[in-house]
């Protein structure tokens, strides 16, 4: 970290960035490292991505994109490409997932659900890839090649082609729902309370910039069945009806039926990511979460529905709620 960080100094100076101290502030999943650029009365946030110009263009044609159809992301100040550098507004440290507490969870989820509500009336294509069956499949993959080997369990061949020929039939489901902007990865690391803002503004979104085109209970699913956060299930049920209700032409049965088949095929993808981080990257700290995604996979497959997938998957995940 201190050699990254000389780098980034090194590259902010290039670019006569004036500053008086760099601190890191976090990494995520992905390439991206953020820290706290200190300027005279001021903070404001570098990015680094160490992917490049492309990645960095990326982000800033996401954030355009969202700030247009009214959704509060970070105010882009500069922007370096060639050296992987973004300068950007700092939200502070009211971050969801540090102040959320039993007496203000509805508060924020239902701020958080009026976000989503006012993209999804929006309704905007804009130049998104769409978020098709294919990539959903690919991110199961992520179970088989990931998740499956670190706990030494595997499938045949033919089983997991009839498994996925299964999925695939499944993802007709949700696909019968509106199609919105999706943040695809929103949950409570990645959104802010702004309290000096008004309305939806007051809820800050980050970590955009793998933003697709598709079916619409999928950010709300990703909020309410959160890897890193128990929520009760008197609230999850508040906040889809909440969110349905906005909605009257949407079938109550058909969006249920299309949040379990999502948030069955997420967290098959979040196992094996957080997997992949653990085993590649010496990233441990993604294993404390993998007992709460299991528990979570185990109660979306107990849906009459998904049957044939939960006599698939519930074997290779027996008894695994816990890192041995």
């Amino acid at each position: 970290m201190k050699e990254l960080k000389e780098l980034i100094k090194h590259k902010l100076k290039k670019n006569k960035v004036i500053f008086s101290k760099l601190q890191f502030l976090a990494g995520d999943a992905s390439n991206r490292k953020y820290f706290r650029l200190f300027q005279k009365n001021t903070s404001k946030v570098v990015m680094y991505d160490n992917l490049g110009s492309k990645s960095i263009e990326n982000f800033v044609n996401k954030s355009s994109l969202f700030f247009e159809s009214g959704i509060r992301v970070p105010a882009i100040y500069q922007s370096f490409p060639d050296d992987g550098i973004l300068l950007m507004e700092y939200f502070g440290n009211s971050k969801f997932s540090k102040i959320l507490n039993n007496s203000n969870e509805y508060k924020l989820y239902k701020l958080a659900t009026d976000t989503l509500i006012s993209l999804h009336k929006k309704n905007r294509k804009e130049e998104l890839e769409f978020y098709s069956k294919k990539k959903f499949i690919d991110e199961v993959n992520l179970f088989f090649d990931w998740f499956l080997p670190l706990y030494s369990k595997s499938v045949s061949t033919k089983k997991k082609k009839e498994f996925i020929k299964e999925f695939k039939k499944l993802l007709d489901i949700p696909m019968k729902l509106p199609r919105v902007t999706i943040h695809r990865d929103f949950h409570v690391d990645n959104i802010f309370y702004l309290k000096k803002k008004i309305n939806i503004s007051q809820c800050g979104w980050i970590d955009y910039q793998d933003a697709l085109f598709g079916t619409c209970v999928y950010d709300l699913m990703s909020l309410l069945e959160d890897a890193r956060r128990d929520i009760s299930k008197n609230l999850k049920g508040k906040i889809i009806k909440y969110y349905i209700e906005h909605f009257p032409k949407i079938d109550e049965k058909l969006f249920i039926y299309s949040f379990k088949i999502i948030a069955v095929q997420r967290h098959l993808k979040v196992l094996g990511i957080f997997s992949r981080l653990f085993v590649k990257d010496k990233k441990n700290e993604y294993l404390n979460h993998i007992p709460r995604v299991i528990r979570l996979l185990k109660l979306n497959l107990k849906f009459e529905k998904l049957k044939s997938l939960s006599e698939f998957i519930s074997p290779l995940i027996k008894n695994k709620e816990s890192y041995d």
